[in-house]
């Protein structure tokens, strides 16, 4: 009984080298592939972070383009009243003049 526990404990001294590799390449596989994935992960962030300064620069144009058409949008607006006015003053006057013509027209038949 001694000696096959004497033999079961040499055979485990002996064999502990040799899984402590393959768990250490295991590991170092395991590490390569994470390492991999942090530098495409790393890729992803820094393409990321710049679409979304792309993304900011550009949101501030639009706000300028949209603050310039708002303006331009009032000044139109400003004109189409002025014009609406002018339309109005010159359908007074033509009405004004309308019912002279119409007074005159039946009495030339």
């Amino acid at each position: 009984m001694k000696r096959v526990i004497t033999w079961l404990a040499l055979l485990a001294l002996l064999t502990t080298p040799f899984l402590s590799a393959c768990e250490s390449s295991e590991l170092k596989e395991e590490n390569r592939g994470l390492r991999k994935q942090i530098e495409s992960l790393t890729n992803q962030k820094a393409k990321l972070l710049s679409q979304v300064e792309d993304s900011m620069s550009k949101g501030s144009e639009l706000t300028a383009k949209v603050d310039e058409l708002t303006r331009v949008n009032e000044e139109l607006k400003a004109k189409v009243d002025e014009l609406l006015k002018v339309n109005e003053e010159l359908k007074a006057k033509v009405e004004k003049k309308a019912p002279a013509k119409m007074k005159a027209s039946p009495k030339t038949k």
